[in-house]
């Protein structure tokens, strides 16, 4: 008998052992997040825009097309109480930061935190890749075996099977191209719409105000917020909830008046057809390159940025005591832009 236990713990011991190394490999072994805190952590000084948000933008906004001053900061089913997290994470690090894209989706409102939904496992990432500080150290969500799919799918990265990083080296979500999207795309939008059609509750109520924190942290900062909606494709777009829609575009509507900030609905955007989607809900690789370049968009990122850089100039040449503090200049900006 004694021999029998003694065996048990031989192997319990060693299963332990086990795993902790497997834990400590798998923590090391880089993916899309990590890649993301790592630059920020380097870079962050360089970034004049950043992108935040879902996969919508994570793999609707392409960061090259714009300059290398801009960096997307989106990730799969990310909410706006993690796009507040993440910017009170960074905000040391974003010394020169001048504008947020932030979306609102169809589900914006009504989505509930990532901890109480079957996506859970991607709370891991933020606490293990980022060190978002949302969750205990003793939590679940920091240790990768948690997220058991996702720590045997990094062990089999080291083998060369599955991709390490799944963003360009401006954070740019890669992988949705017209060549991968399933055929019968157009037939799924359907049972999209009706799987992110949620009842109203006191969620939109809170979403509303964390948008509303969102912007607040930027004017604060002498950021401007832009909120954007990305393109639908349309069998999901006439499967949508008229009700949930509605209440999505007046408090996102609100949101703009209230705060007067800019926001760019694209939702149908006849500009954009079966080649810009990768499915119902998402851009493809073409997809994104014309968002990101799409005329009032872009401009407006692009013009603002080249306003900033001329003002700078001049009060630089004029009045060297606006440059004891870089926002004296950006709120010349903030004044002018406006009439644009």
């Amino acid at each position: 008998m004694k021999k029998f236990l003694k065996r048990i713990a031989l192997f319990a011991a060693f299963v332990l052992v086990f795993f902790a190394a497997g834990e400590l490999v798998v923590r090391n072994i880089p993916d899309s997040y990590s890649y993301k805190n790592r630059y920020l952590t380097e870079y962050g000084d360089a970034v004049a825009t950043l992108v935040l948000g879902s996969s919508h933008t994570y793999y609707g906004v392409r960061s090259d097309l714009l300059g290398d001053s801009v960096f997307n900061l989106a990730n799969v089913s990310q909410t706006p109480d993690l796009d507040l997290a993440l910017l009170h994470h960074y905000a040391g690090r974003l010394g020169n930061l001048r504008r947020v894209v932030l979306p609102v989706s169809y589900f914006t409102f009504v989505d509930p935190r990532l901890e109480e939904t079957s996506e859970w496992f991607r709370c891991v990432r933020y606490k293990v890749g980022m060190h978002l500080p949302e969750h205990s150290d003793l939590s679940k969500y920091n240790f990768e075996i948690s997220d058991f799919e996702g720590y045997t799918t990094k062990l089999r990265s080291l083998f060369g099977k599955g991709a390490k990083n799944r963003c360009d080296s401006l954070g740019w979500g890669l992988g949705f191209t017209v060549a991968q999207r399933v055929a019968g795309w157009k037939e799924d939008g359907k049972d999209r719409a009706k799987s992110t059609t949620l009842p109203l509750n006191g969620r939109a109520d809170e979403v509303e105000s964390i948008i509303g924190e969102i912007i607040v942290f930027c004017r604060e900062r002498g950021v401007e917020c832009v909120l954007v909606t990305t393109p639908v494709w349309r069998t999901c777009r006439e499967n949508m909830d008229r009700r949930q829609y509605s209440d999505m575009k007046r408090r996102t509507e609100c949101l703009a008046d209230k705060w007067h900030v800019r926001y760019f609905d694209m939702m149908a955007d006849p500009d954009f057809t079966e080649e810009d989607f990768h499915d119902v809900d998402h851009l493809s690789d073409t997809g994104a390159a014309k968002f990101t370049v799409k005329d009032s968009f872009c401009l407006l990122l692009r013009w603002r940025r080249q306003i900033e850089i001329v003002v700078k100039t001049v009060l630089s040449d004029c009045y060297p005591v606006f440059f004891i503090h870089n926002r004296y200049s950006y709120f010349v900006c903030y004044l002018i832009m406006p009439i644009l």
